[in-house]
């Protein structure tokens, strides 16, 4: 990335707060990434956290709170939708549970003070993401003339 933003993906954050290491660490672990998600803005830092089990000793709302966009791709309960987006849009039709699972890549986002909306991203296979790095990596040798 060029500029002054940079970011910080942490995945799976499920390992680091709820199962790995001890109860202390895990602890210390989400109030430095609550502090740096806080902060992180201010200094360019956009911190990206991804689990597969949305759940609240995953995702604390505290955490989740701090966030300003949220993004909740197929879930398979409500409440587990709810986790990501906040309390209450499921019930409000706004569920990630009602995603269709063959709809790969569609997902409800909530941006701070916004109402979820649908959207559509792109849907990447192992050998797609493995084509674009190594064209990445092409291109970044040609603009580095002293690379090889």
């Amino acid at each position: 990335m060029h500029g002054g933003t940079r970011g910080l993906p942490a995945d799976p954050v499920g390992a680091c707060s709820a199962t790995v290491g001890k109860k202390a660490e895990r602890e210390e672990f989400a109030a430095l990434a609550r502090d740096l998600i806080a902060r992180g803005r201010a200094a360019g830092v956009i911190l990206v956290l991804a689990t597969q089990r949305p759940s609240h000793q995953i995702i604390d709302p505290s955490m989740r709170d701090l966030f300003s966009y949220r993004l909740a791709f197929r879930c398979t309960t409500d409440s587990s939708s709810d986790v990501i987006l906040g309390q209450g849009w499921a019930a409000q039709a706004y569920s990630a549970a009602d995603i269709d699972p063959l709809a790969r890549g569609t997902a409800w986002l909530l941006a701070e003070t916004g109402v979820p909306r649908r959207i559509r991203t792109a849907f990447l296979t192992d050998s797609d993401i493995h084509h674009l790095a190594a064209y990445a990596a092409q291109l970044r040798r040609k603009d580095t003339p002293h690379a090889r």
